[in-house]
């Protein structure tokens, strides 16, 4: 993800209009049909976690989803300050680690069509899990990519104990029913948040 349209991780939570002048979200459009919530057919309007407008947060907000084929089996969408506080729940191990693995492996592509950590594409077509991950503004896009399934199972090799409690947690509080053992957490992060 370049620098500009990288979400600011010194917002304050109280204050959805802070926005730091380090960086700046460049909307490149509308918000893709891809990323609208399956369940409400639009846009995500609030926060999983927090349950806030997302529209209120000048900061931004992301957007994931996972797929098996083409049904939708997890979805959500956190404000900064939620994502923030996801991450810093997550052990530094962790977070260290999807750093590396993502800067290492991060290509220059945007969209659906292409993984954005590998090039594996003639096993595209063997591969029925994947998710989407989107840095919206308001009801715009900012950047959107696709991770592979393979590389998602990658990166959940990577997590610590402390991170998959962590994530068990988001799971059991937000999503009663879903088994905590689905592995949804690691699509790309956002690397100012690491």
């Amino acid at each position: 993800m370049s620098e500009e349209n990288t979400p600011d991780s010194d917002h304050n939570d109280n204050e959805h209009d802070n926005e730091s002048p380090r960086f700046k979200l460049k909307p490149t459009g509308p918000i893709p049909s891809e990323l609208y919530s399956f369940y409400e057919d639009r846009p995500f309007r609030s926060c999983t976690r927090c349950g806030e407008g997302l529209f209120d947060f000048k900061n931004g907000y992301r957007v994931s989803k996972v797929y098996k084929g083409d049904e939708v089996i997890f979805e959500y969408a956190l404000c900064v300050p939620c994502l923030q506080n996801m991450m810093e729940e997550s052990s530094e191990e962790s977070r260290q680690r999807l750093y590396e693995f993502q800067m290492s492996r991060i290509r220059q592509v945007a969209g659906f069509d292409e993984c954005a950590l590998c090039d594996r594409v003639e096993e595209y077509s063997q591969i029925m899990d994947y998710g989407l991950v989107g840095i919206c503004l308001g009801e715009s896009i900012v950047e959107a990519n696709k991770i592979c399934g393979l590389c998602m199972e990658e990166m959940s090799e990577l997590v610590s104990k402390k991170t998959r409690e962590s994530w068990d947690r988001f799971v059991d509080e937000n999503f009663p029913g879903v088994p905590s053992d689905l592995e949804a957490f690691p699509i790309r992060n956002v690397p100012s948040l690491l």
